[in-house]
């Protein structure tokens, strides 16, 4: 695991998920989505998963999680509210944003998992991760494998505002996991904020 603080906390595992388990999530890759497709952001979603995402869901170390970030009492939303298999398809794209800080049930959305299932990625195609803006941006490719942890705060700004060049048939795919704290976020509770501009 390389840690890093800047330009926010965040932590990159290359070779979390084996070739193996990422060809074996791929091979079944569901065909109905919710799709996406406005002013911020185009891309589909699905909030249930095939058994393998779902074991690999299940064995995220959530201890792991707690001493990368130094939040404890750390629990996964077994509904996956707004979490679950991302798909961006060619041109979509996700402009910059914070994530939305409470949970429909009151709980404080603490930090992000995003396992990345891209076999045999070009870079040429972008879907760089982008965390941060300006002059401290950090791009981070979407690696079959590898997994971005990071804390969502309200200075945690991400996205993948470069609409994506890649082929008809490809798609940049991941494994989106939220965590959570019980007690309500301090200050005001929102809802996904975006930033007007890339």
């Amino acid at each position: 695991m390389l840690r890093f603080t800047d330009p926010f906390l965040h932590a990159v595992i290359d070779g979390y998920l084996t070739d193996e388990k990422v060809r074996a999530i791929n091979a079944e890759w569901p065909e109905d989505w919710h799709k996406e497709d406005g002013k911020f952001n185009r891309k589909w979603s699905r909030d249930r998963l095939p058994p393998i995402a779902q074991a690999a869901a299940d064995a995220v170390d959530i201890a792991m999680i707690e001493r990368m970030t130094g939040i404890s009492d750390l629990f996964a939303d077994p509904n996956l509210f707004g979490a679950g298999l991302h798909c961006i398809p060619p041109g979509g794209f996700l402009k910059m944003h914070v994530d939305f800080n409470r949970h429909p049930k009151g709980w404080h959305r603490r930090v992000n998992v995003l396992i990345y299932l891209n076999e045999n990625w070009r870079d040429e195609r972008g879907g760089h991760l982008q965390l941060g803006l300006g002059n401290d941006a950090k791009l981070i490719a979407p690696i079959a494998g590898r997994c971005v942890i990071f804390e969502t705060n309200e200075q945690s700004w991400h996205g993948h505002p470069v609409p994506l060049a890649c082929p008809d048939n490809v798609q940049r795919r991941s494994l989106a996991l939220y965590y959570y704290t019980a007690e309500p976020p301090q200050g005001e509770a929102h809802s996904t904020i975006y930033r007007k501009a890339a």
